[in-house]
Order: C-alpha cells, then structure tokens, then sequence
C-alpha cells in the first residue's frame, strides 16, 4: 500500500537497471476520479497454468497463472 521508487532489471543482459514505480490503484484511480472520470471496464489477464516455465528461475510461467501481470483500466468522462 506504500508508493515506492525503486531501480530493477526488466531482462536478462539488461546494461543498466530502470525506474520501477509501485503505487495502490486507489492512487493511481484516485487521480481520475478527482478529475470526474468513471471507470467503466477492467481486464485482467493471467498466463494459463499450461505455460512451461523459462530456463530462467524467475521466469512468468504457469506457476503464477493467478497473478495478473496486467492490469487494464478504462477511465472515461460521464
């Protein structure tokens, strides 16, 4: 629930690490609704248990077919 800053490697071979920002939806959504946006569709999208895991230990694979590595959020004016 705490809006961090932190550097981090997004792939392997990767010559320097990048911005990572992680902030609770209620303060990224809380910007819109502030600006009278309504959120009117929300997807999630999960690989299926069926992938194969990479040569790589922390590769997305079915072991994390709970956990969205998407969000989408559509915010528009009523």
């Amino acid at each position: 629930m705490s809006s961090t800053v932190n550097r981090a490697l997004a792939m392997r071979d990767q010559p320097a690490a990048q911005l990572v920002f992680h902030r609770p939806l209620s303060e990224l959504l809380g910007v819109c609704f502030a600006a009278g946006f309504v959120v009117d569709g929300l997807e999630e999208r999960a690989f299926p248990p069926t992938v194969e895991a990479g040569k790589y230990p922390l590769s997305w694979s079915g072991k994390f077919s709970e956990i969205p590595p998407v969000l989408v959020v559509r915010a528009r004016l009523p």
